[in-house]
């Protein structure tokens, strides 16, 4: 049995508790960075020479791909079958989730996210969605449908006319589960590459995959790298670190349900983060207890023993006050507030992805059903940014139209004047005084 005790901390202060946790800022860097970044510039450079030829010699070497250049794109044919290949409780299910994350997405933008009108002499916004995007599903040690539900649906929602979905084949051919759920959400063009290649792709095209606005999705250190370096060719929505929980917890919190939610994170990979921040030494020791008991059980028992041995902590503070301010300087993917009264604390919470409030919100829910999308900012990244949404999907091109008065229009020209000659841009000047020159009164009230 794991011994996980050596997981339990005593901080009497936030800082305390920021030493404690140092290793959870450093995960995912390492003495390989600089071989890393070269080796992903110079697949990039390839693909975007050698287009199809590079993309097909990378899909073998790397994937295990087996077919030809005309077999990477998976016909909606197969993708349907791989649906009704599918248990029908988990073809529900899959539905289930489609329309509950349609469903919320939609209320957002009946709220008026996707246009706002122009009013004369006070600008306004144009909010347009993207023409094309294309959905990165990683493969590796587990398939995620969930991923393409929670990135594709919330496209199609605000209105994106084109996906491309692209995952790692391999020898077998991508994982019925991932077929299933792009049929579900209506995604026509998929193709069966995954790495920094199918990255590569989608941000130069090829003759074979199209080249996208935008791409989204999680995935290795490796596909993390190559959205860094094609950002600007193509727009992305973050760079992606390993998955993370940190749980907020008093005496009136479960034991079992702490230790499950960590295990749950932990289980995903071996560089996972599981916190646990409580009050009570007492409800410290007993959760110590119940990671030891369910993970013996576990199907990825190394991979979580893994990460809770090494990024998985157990800490406890003297008051849910101190515990808040830890959170926000960890700024976690997930942050649930198993206490009393979790709203009472959400006001004061300024950095996190996604907040569960209660002990019976799991995490989990967050993953699959619930609603919002479960790509959220990783690696303390959620003090400034935030989780695709359907504003991650559209553009906005602002308006600038008409003036309320002859006043407004000549404090305009002037102000715009003396600002231009304080830069030096004396053409800049000229153009907006020829409007006050030119102007014929009576357009104005």
């Amino acid at each position: 049995m794991t011994d996980f005790s050596s997981r339990l901390f005593v901080a009497g202060t936030a800082t305390e508790a920021r030493i404690v946790l140092s290793p959870i800022f450093q995960r995912g860097r390492d003495s390989e960075g600089e071989t890393l970044r070269a080796r992903v510039s110079s697949i990039l450079g390839d693909i975007r020479r050698e287009g199809d030829v590079a993309l097909l010699r990378y899909a073998r070497e790397l994937d295990g791909f087996r077919g030809e250049l005309k077999d990477l794109r998976v016909s909606p044919g197969r993708m349907e079958e791989s649906f009704g290949a599918l248990p029908s409780e988990i073809r529900k299910a899959l539905v289930f989730a489609k329309d509950r994350i349609e469903e919320f997405h939609g209320a957002l933008r009946e709220k008026g996210l996707s246009g706002l009108a122009s009013h004369p002499g006070k600008g306004g916004v144009l909010v347009r969605p993207l023409h094309r995007v294309g959905v990165y599903v990683p493969g590796g040690t587990a398939a995620y449908p969930s991923t393409v539900l929670m990135t594709a649906v919330v496209a199609k929602v605000a209105g994106v006319k084109q996906i491309v979905g692209v995952s790692p084949a391999g020898p077998e051919g991508i994982p019925d589960a991932i077929l299933a759920a792009f049929h579900v959400c209506g995604v026509q063009d998929v193709y069966q590459v995954g790495g920094v290649h199918a990255i590569a792709a989608m941000a130069y095209g090829t003759g074979t995959i199209p080249r996208v606005d935008k791409i989204v999705g999680p995935g290795n250190r490796y596909v993390a790298e190559a959205k860094r370096q094609v950002f600007g060719d193509v727009d992305i929505d973050m760079v992606a670190g390993p998955t993370e929980v940190l749980i907020l917890a008093d005496d009136s919190a479960q034991p079992e349900w702490l230790a499950a939610d960590m295990i749950a994170q932990a289980e995903h990979d071996t560089q996972a983060s599981a916190v646990l921040i409580l009050t009570d030494m007492t409800l410290a020791k007993a959760v110590v207890l119940a990671l030891e008991r369910q993970i013996s059980s576990l199907p990825r028992q190394k991979i979580a023993e893994e990460s809770l041995l090494k990024f998985g902590f157990i800490l406890v503070v003297p008051s849910v006050q101190v515990a808040v301010e830890i959170s926000d300087l960890v700024a976690p993917e997930h942050l649930e507030l198993q206490v009393r009264n979790p709203e009472k604390w959400l006001g004061l919470i300024q950095n996190a992805g996604a907040v569960f409030l209660g002990s019976e919100m799991a995490e989990a829910f967050g993953d699959y059903c619930f609603g919002p999308s479960h790509v959220l900012p990783t690696n303390g990244s959620a003090r400034f940014s935030s989780p695709v949404s359907i504003e991650t999907f559209t553009k906005r091109t602002s308006l600038l139209e008409g003036f309320r008065s002859r006043q407004e229009l000549e404090d305009v020209v002037r102000n715009s004047a003396l600002l231009a000659r304080l830069e030096g841009l004396e053409g800049h000047a000229r153009s907006a005084l020829a409007r006050l020159e030119n102007v014929q009164k009576e357009f104005f009230p």
